[in-house]
């Protein structure tokens, strides 16, 4: 009995010893170190805002090829695709019967002047006989009735030949302006039917129109552009080709639309760009970017040290060691970087790096701090 007492407070005496060293290591263990994170300062910049829209390249002018005339086509002067001169003749028409027709005109024409003189003569000797009253009144009537109706053929028939002449001209298709030609819809032979058939396609290509739909509520700030005699306002317009290339020309107001869209709410701006390279053509795709005039002072931070949950936004902020999320206000992003619009103030630190090892309150440790 006196050696199982003795045992068990052996037993006691070495559990008393161990406890203050069990402590010690539940306290090491409890120990964690700082995280490695690196920061940036918030910071302002006056910056120069844009706005980006689809746009789509279009003719300023273009029209469609159509004969005025019946007939079969004898002759193609172009080459689809080309650019063609104001004037130069394009299709050709067989134009036989026109010269046909005109020559009768001219005919008619001579024929009734003839008749004319004839007219005006007999009624001048009628006119001398009437005075001496040595002819009878209803001859001189008549004489002055025929050379009315000369009169009256002689319009027709001028007319007549002033169509027959427009037909002959019509036969002969000349581009109406300097620009590009599509692909021909008719080739040699073909019998054309007029105000119908369809033969080619011509746009002018210098400059060139570009047509976006922005909101009506930017209807006051376009328009006022449109009538600013500021120079700066020609670089307010830039252009991103679909290759993600930059347009190497800037663009001026050429049209606002004259009513909003009442399915949409948006209007339709058309821009002129030069194209002096002939880089664009109708129905190209493009991205319009479209500069503010003044530039605004505004509050940036890295876009990777933003994070969102539930629609809202925080960042990590480092006080006293200890990283500390904040809630902010975004605006928008410019090239990597994001606005802050409320929650910041300029030089707090922002955690860009160990964002995703961090948690509010932990401790951290910031190392290669960068400064932009």
């Amino acid at each position: 009995m006196k050696t199982t007492r003795l045992y068990h407070r052996i037993y006691c005496l070495m559990l008393l010893g161990l406890l203050p060293f069990l402590f010690s290591c539940g306290e090491e263990e409890e120990e964690e170190e700082p995280t490695v994170v690196q920061t940036v300062q918030a910071r302002k910049s006056n910056v120069n805002f844009t706005q980006q829209y689809p746009a789509t390249v279009t003719a300023v002018e273009e029209v469609e090829l159509r004969a005025d005339v019946n007939g079969y086509i004898t002759g193609i002067y172009i080459e689809e695709g080309q650019r063609v001169k104001k004037g130069q003749l394009l299709y050709q028409i067989d134009e036989t019967r026109f010269r046909a027709r005109k020559e009768q005109a001219e005919s008619q024409l001579a024929i009734a002047k003839a008749n004319l003189e004839r007219a005006q003569r007999d009624l001048r000797r009628y006119q001398a006989l009437q005075e001496e009253d040595a002819i009878a009144g209803q001859i001189y009537d008549n004489a002055v009735i025929e050379v009315r109706n000369a009169e009256q053929e002689v319009a027709a028939a001028e007319a007549n030949l002033e169509n027959a002449r427009i037909d002959l001209q019509y036969a002969s298709i000349y581009a109406p302006f300097d620009g590009t030609i599509g692909f021909s819809q008719v080739r040699e032979g073909t019998l054309i039917q007029p105000g119908q058939t369809l033969l080619n396609t011509l746009s002018r290509d210098e400059p060139m129109g570009v047509d976006f739909f922005p909101e009506e509520r930017y209807l006051r700030k376009f328009t006022s552009l449109q009538f600013s005699e500021n120079i700066e306002a020609d670089s307010v317009f830039l252009l991103r080709l679909p290759d993600g290339q930059s347009y190497p020309y800037t663009g001026n107001i050429r049209i606002i639309d004259r009513a909003v869209d009442r399915n949409t709410g948006t209007i339709q701006i058309r821009l002129s760009f030069p194209n002096p390279d002939f880089l664009l053509r109708p129905g190209l795709s493009a991205t319009l970017i479209v500069k503010e005039e003044e530039s605004s002072e505004v509050l940036l931070v890295p876009e990777q040290a933003v994070q969102e949950q539930m629609g809202e936004f925080s960042v990590y902020i480092v006080e006293n060691g200890e990283a500390r999320q904040v809630k902010v206000q975004t605006g928008r992003k410019l090239q990597g970087e994001t606005v802050i619009l409320d929650g910041l103030q300029e030089g707090q630190e922002v955690i860009v790096k160990g964002i995703q090892r961090v948690s509010d309150g932990a401790a951290v440790r910031v190392e290669n701090q960068t400064q932009r």
